[in-house]
């Protein structure tokens, strides 16, 4: 990568998100002295899922100890699982505390991009017919970023107000309402039991049931806090015992046998928290513990022993003005309708920008090839093109931070590496990339994601994985330490 001629519109690199793999990025290119770099954010604020996400009950899934980067750890975290608002604030904190905040463009929606072959550039279009230009671009999103809604019938004609988990409204009140839930992911597991302390009454529509693990949230005392700021050591200690109890959530992940002692765990709070044997029973999976993503709360089982609170495990077959009809020909009357029904993870190409050169595009590659890419983060036939966690980046068990982090690092050096050599062009080889592929797919295939007797977002309507990483943290970032040169076509 040649020296970018710098310009108000022209940089070495273009980041594309805000959120924790886009800020990692950055602050790994100016570590290594690549300072001509923009960040394209859609939105008129930072901050990606922490800012997007703000329903009832919204907090990290894995304990906070774990939740951050390790170069910029965050002694204050007030509870175990830390809550949405001070998840939000440590993604301003980390803004500032690297002065990232000048490299920021808001408002600033990616449309489509060209690569400028002569130029050897993105040409990248906003969404207000601004142009961009950048010798390299780095996706900072994936995945989980389009809300995914089902095309119910009727589903426009509903008088009261509905929002995904996602564009929650914020002037919406719950008090005394009578509120729909539909899906039982990790949204449902935490909006749920939130709706139900004020509703008049919740209605969780269940498709299919989810494994739920005791998280044993609680706050974290002023006096530790106050050890974990003044004596680093024991705050890395707390980070090592968590992050070795998650990575034997991965061992009984890729070894099934083991995944029987996490079912009884699950099962035993099931059976404390739920009374009524009918809604056991509805709550129990019909598949393998780890074959979807498991959840962990305490007050999601607890919440269906509320009398207020029903579970309805029949298909929704209509959306009246008033209400749901269900399969079994029960019109359920509610005032508010939450879906809490994921994102459009295998089919999330068409619902990104579109990068384009002249013999290859985003679309036409993932149409034609799946969704693949070499080792997860670039794309044989596109030049200069990045991606924080794309396919087969996913790590199920734990803190995506121990993939985000090593995976920005890894990017950040392939671009310092191709400024220093002034290489204009790099992307890997088409034999890279498949090799590379074929190692990871045939692996997962054996694993639980693909032999747990589950359908998710981690499989293709093929059965193939094309979310979860082939291995545990450690295997990541072995990987994440080689650019392997040799697998990477410059010109």
């Amino acid at each position: 990568m040649s020296e970018t001629p710098s310009g108000p519109d022209r940089f070495d690199v273009a980041i594309i998100g805000t959120g924790f793999s886009g800020l990692g990025v950055a602050i790994n290119l100016r570590r290594l002295g690549v300072d001509n770099f923009v960040m394209l954010e859609r939105a008129d604020a930072i901050g990606g899922t922490w800012r997007d996400n703000v329903y009832p009950g919204c907090a990290v899934d894995v304990p906070s100890v774990l939740y951050s980067y390790s170069f910029a750890p965050n002694p204050e975290w007030t509870r175990l699982y830390a809550p949405q608002p001070e998840l939000r604030a440590y993604t301003e904190s980390v803004v500032d505390r690297f002065d990232l905040r000048r490299h920021i463009r808001l408002k600033s929606e990616v449309a489509e991009a060209d690569f400028d072959e002569a130029a050897a550039e993105w040409v990248i279009r906003l969404g207000d017919g601004r142009t961009v230009r950048a010798r390299a671009v780095v996706m900072g999103y994936f995945s989980l970023h389009t809300a995914a809604i089902p095309d119910i019938p009727g589903r426009t004609e509903f008088t009261g107000p509905q929002m995904h988990s996602s564009t929650w409204d914020r002037d919406f009140e719950p008090a005394g309402k009578r509120i729909a839930v539909v899906g039982s992911g990790a949204s449902a597991v935490q909006i749920v039991p939130a709706l139900a302390r004020t509703a008049a009454s919740v209605v969780s529509f269940q498709r299919t049931a989810a494994w739920v693990l005791p998280r044993g949230d609680r706050p974290i005392p002023p006096a530790m806090r106050t050890l974990f700021r003044r004596i680093p050591p024991l705050r890395l200690a707390a980070r090592g015992f968590v992050f070795t109890f998650l990575e034997a959530l991965h061992f009984a992940e890729f070894h099934p046998a083991l995944v029987r002692l996490y079912e009884r765990i699950c099962l035993a709070a099931l059976n404390h928290q739920v009374p009524d044997p009918e809604t056991r029973r509805k709550l129990v999976p019909d598949y393998r513990f780890g074959c979807k993503r498991p959840m962990v709360s305490d007050e999601y089982y607890a919440a269906f022993a509320r009398p207020a609170v029903d579970l309805v495990t029949e298909k929704i077959i209509e959306i009246t003005p008033t209400g749901l009809r269900t399969a079994d020909g029960v019109h359920h009357e509610v005032d508010a309708i939450v879906w809490a029904t994921g994102f459009h993870v295998q089919d999330s190409i068409a619902h990104f920008p579109d990068f384009r050169t002249e013999t290859m595009s985003t679309r036409r590659k993932f149409t034609e090839d799946g969704f693949t890419a070499y080792r997860g983060i670039a794309f044989a036939g596109l030049p200069n093109l990045f991606a924080v966690t794309g396919p087969n980046t996913a790590l199920p068990h734990t803190s995506q931070f121990l993939a985000i982090e090593p995976t920005a690092r890894l990017i950040a050096r392939t671009i310092a590496h191709m400024r220093a050599h002034g290489i204009p062009r790099y992307t890997p080889t088409r034999s890279a990339e498949r090799a590379w592929v074929a190692r990871a797919r045939t692996l997962l295939s054996t694993r639980i994601w693909s032999t747990g007797g589950c359908t998710s977002y981690f499989v293709d309507p093929s059965g193939t994985n094309t979310l979860t990483y082939p291995g545990g943290t450690w295997t990541l970032r072995r990987d994440r330490r080689h650019l392997r040169l040799e697998d990477w076509h410059h010109g």
